[in-house]
């Protein structure tokens, strides 16, 4: 159960970093139109690999809040979906 852990761990870094090339310059612009409202984290959820690793821990993992973030991210660039598919199916399989 702890390899598994530690793969899975790995897994989501690696996942994370891709996450801060490609979604943070998207969440950014997003954020600058001020979609995001009064939700301080938004803008960050992708700043760095940290960060990237929280909002999928919460959003693959615990599966909370896709609507807060990941949902406009890809409703502005509609590719982006394919990574969130591949983290989602990777991680939970």
């Amino acid at each position: 159960m702890v390899w598994a852990s530690i793969m899975l761990i790995m897994l989501i870094t690696l996942w994370s970093i891709v996450a801060v090339e490609v979604f943070h310059p998207i969440n950014l612009r997003i954020a600058e139109t001020g979609h995001y409202g009064d939700c301080d984290r938004c803008e960050r959820a992708f700043s760095s690999v940290f960060d990237a690793n929280l909002t999928f821990l919460q959003q693959v993992i615990a599966g909370d809040s896709w609507g807060m973030v990941s949902l406009p991210i890809i409703e502005e660039a509609p590719a982006t979906a394919v990574i969130f598919f591949a983290v989602l199916i990777t991680v939970n399989l």
